[in-house]
């Protein structure tokens, strides 16, 4: 049974953050949302505990999840970039197996995994034409927090989809964001919005012992990313209506978890890269 329809009285974004607060976990109508991640198991990290109940949801993974650069492929024991891409797509779909997700409902763009942000320009189109096309009303998505460079090029993406659509006319989906990870003197915070960031409207979901085992299970099906995948927990999920964000300004007060990481952007390249996506589509920084 699908859950109750949004009321009229609240945004969409209001209304799914307050469907997935609930304690009574209803299930959810989600035949017009969209996940929209960075990587394969960024969905699990975000919201592994909600997917079996969110009905129809689908989800877009805008990488394939295997880097240029082969360092993490080797690692992993693959001898190309190509098997490991394919490695990760099949954990995807183990993974979303045990949630229950439709395996049509997964869709890629296959942007290698560390360089979203060099192609923000072509990506925003490709993912405004699926919401036009798919009608979709509400979107899930990382948050601006400067814990990999994909993952903020991918909440610019989503925001910058959405104002293009908007300002040629169309309906455009309300976007619900989550957090992954943010740097925090020196650290890395997981599952948190980064200092600043939290709004009233912010829901904190608790699971209990059952969600959590499911979501580990979740967890278990990365066989590549055991290691980065230790570092979350099982028990806790954050959701909020996204803010609008100056995507010039470096996230988290220059405070960048991927700033001593090769991950395929220097901190100082993302100011040049989104003034050259935002011209290029005539969009605002302000998005």
């Amino acid at each position: 049974m699908l859950g109750l329809a949004k009321p009229a009285a609240s945004s969409s974004a209001e209304w799914l953050v307050e469907r997935l607060g609930a304690p009574e976990r209803p299930t959810i109508d989600c035949r017009d949302v969209l996940i929209v991640v960075a990587h394969p198991d960024d969905e699990t990290i975000a919201l592994g505990g909600q997917l079996e109940r969110m009905e129809g949801v689908r989800l877009l993974h805008v990488t394939d999840g295997a880097p240029m650069n082969m360092g993490e492929a080797l690692a992993c024991g693959f001898a190309c970039r190509e098997d490991y891409a394919d490695a990760r797509r099949k954990e995807l779909a183990a993974a979303m197996a045990f949630a229950g997700v439709d395996p049509g409902a997964l869709l890629s763009l296959s942007v290698p995994d560390q360089a979203v942000a060099h192609h923000m320009a072509e990506v925003v189109l490709q993912v405004a034409e699926l919401f036009r096309e798919e009608r979709i009303r509400l979107v899930l998505t990382h948050a601006y927090e400067g814990g990999h460079p994909d993952h903020d090029a991918t909440a610019l993406v989503v925001h910058a989809a959405c104002h293009s659509l908007t300002r040629n006319g169309f309906r455009a989906p309300e976007i619900v964001e989550f957090p992954l990870y943010h740097a925090e003197n020196g650290c890395m915070v997981v599952q948190q919005f980064a200092p600043g960031s939290e709004r009233e409207s912010a829901r904190t979901v608790s699971l209990d012992g059952a969600i959590a085992e499911a979501k580990q299970r979740l967890m278990t099906a990365y066989l590549t990313q055991r290691r980065m995948l230790s570092a979350f927990g099982q028990q806790v999920e954050r959701f909020q209506p996204a803010a609008q964000y100056d995507f010039g300004e470096l996230p988290n007060r220059g405070g960048l978890f991927y700033r001593n990481f090769d991950w395929g952007l220097r901190p100082e390249e993302w100011p040049q890269l989104v003034s050259n996506a935002c011209r290029d589509l005539d969009l605002p920084l302000w998005l």
